[in-house]
């Protein structure tokens, strides 16, 4: 009853805790948060007459409370922004706070600091983790517009590494480990590894560079000494997932800028890429085909050891490595993107278009289909890719039509298309393309389609329009 919720844990002899309380403010955070989810843009006229509650949370004692804030932050941004939409972002442009709307501005300007300033210094890990999550929604949501609306802009990405790395240098103020660090220890491999907290840290670390792009480099050359050392055999296969996979989408991100550290990350993702774990070897083959796509000269001259690690993850025949397999054909194709005839071609693109459509990671057929499209395009390579053809139309028509596994859903309609709008175009550019250069040819192949013929047909006859 209220009586026993008023007493605390001690029993009642010493200050009491209103439980009851506590739990109800959490509560009505949590509410409010909700309330912004579900009703999205209609929610957006009551933001600015919650803000004051809410945020007078921000420094509250108890975590579940300033956890729920944490979240809530994030829904009240979503919905703001639903109701007045804002521009378009594209990674690695300039950050301008006039691509977001009056309203989101204000709302940012209110709310971004306490997210900053709970991921940096709050002592939980459960709300530190939040914090985390919510930066990293709202980041993706509005793209760099989001760094310069800061209170510190123009500086405002640097609180959010420097948080990342006290937390993998194990000295923040959520971890157990700061205090040993404090009185001199080193980095713990046992110590403090919190599934929530280095997921948050993980979602963080390859959201930023997708809204930063190459603006990122700075950034990495500063996480890529605190990152190594948990690539040390030492350490758990985790530890090495986490670690490879935010370097590769790092890398990825920053392109040419990051090629000067192949020779210090290549080893580790080859090793990666052949772990026990399925995430790790995951990461690691998406890593190598980052090192091989934007290496230069260097990944050329190491190609044969990367090509040879990725031909073992397409060989493997266990259960749970279809995706990493699919994972490994993405891998192949951003290398022949970059490389095209420098390579085994004939081979590579056998190993590529077999394995067409992937299942398993549809987000792999996009530069598989690049590559294929832009290697037929070519003059130099058109005749070694042309016999692949068959397999690239088949993989669009599926594609096309919807993607999956082929089997519609007792209770779900046709799927939508998988490929994000940017590539669709260029698949439909490409058709169109493809028609133009041997109409006969392309309509038998059309007619033979499996699936898709639809989709392909009508692709074709708009333009014809």
């Amino acid at each position: 009853d209220d009586d026993e919720d008023e007493e605390g844990e001690e029993g009642g002899d010493g200050p009491g805790i209103h439980t009851a309380m506590l739990d109800e403010k959490a509560a009505a955070i949590h509410c409010l948060g909700a309330c912004a989810a579900y009703g999205g843009a209609s929610f957006a006229p009551h933001i600015e007459a919650v803000m004051g509650p809410l945020l007078g949370c921000a420094d509250h004692f108890h975590e579940d409370v300033r956890g729920a804030l944490a979240r809530t932050l994030s829904h009240l941004v979503k919905a703001c922004a639903a109701a007045e939409p804002p521009q378009p972002w594209v990674k690695g442009e300039a950050p301008a706070s006039s691509k977001l709307g009056k309203a989101t501005r204000w709302l940012l300007q209110r709310s971004w600091r306490t997210l900053v300033s709970t991921f940096k210094d709050d002592d939980d890990k459960d709300t530190v983790a939040a914090a985390a999550e919510s930066i990293s929604e709202i980041v993706l949501l509005l793209g760099p517009s989001v760094l310069a609306n800061a209170p510190w802009h123009p500086a405002s990405t640097d609180p959010l590494v420097n948080g990342a790395l006290a937390l993998l240098e194990q000295r923040h103020s959520c971890q157990e480990a700061a205090q040993d660090l404090s009185e001199g220890g080193g980095v713990d491999e046992e110590e403090d590894h919190d599934e929530a907290v280095w997921e948050a840290v993980s979602e963080l670390l390859t959201t930023l560079p997708k809204a930063l792009g190459e603006r990122w480099t700075p950034h990495l050359e500063r996480l890529l000494p605190a990152l190594l050392p948990y690539l040390r055999e030492a350490h758990p296969l985790s530890d090495h997932a986490l670690a490879i996979g935010i370097l590769a989408e790092g890398l990825n991100h920053v392109e040419a800028s990051g090629r000067h550290h192949l020779p210090t990350i290549l080893p580790h993702a080859a090793r990666c890429a052949s772990a026990p774990d399925p995430t790790c070897r995951q990461n690691g083959v998406f890593c190598l085909g980052v090192l091989g796509a934007h290496g230069g000269e260097a990944a050329l001259a190491q190609m044969q050891p990367i090509l040879s690690a990725l031909q073992q993850r397409l060989s493997a025949q266990e259960e749970d490595e279809a995706v990493v397999r699919d994972n490994a054909v993405g891998a192949l194709s951003r290398i022949a993107l970059s490389f095209g005839a420098a390579l085994p071609l004939d081979a590579v693109l056998r190993a590529i278009a077999d394995r067409l459509p992937l299942t398993e990671d549809e987000g792999e057929n996009a530069p598989a289909l690049r590559c294929l499209m832009q290697l037929l395009h070519a003059e130099e390579t058109r005749a070694v890719a042309a016999p692949h053809m068959p397999a690239l139309l088949k993989a669009i028509g599926h594609l096309l039509a919807g993607g999956g596994d082929g089997s519609p859903a007792a209770d779900a309609g046709p799927r939508p298309c998988p490929l994000d709008a940017e590539c669709e175009a260029e698949v439909r550019s490409f058709l169109v393309w493809a028609a133009g250069q041997s109409p006969q040819e392309m309509q038998a192949l059309v007619m033979d389609l499996p699936r898709g013929r639809e989709q392909v047909l009508a692709v074709l006859q708009a333009h014809q329009g």
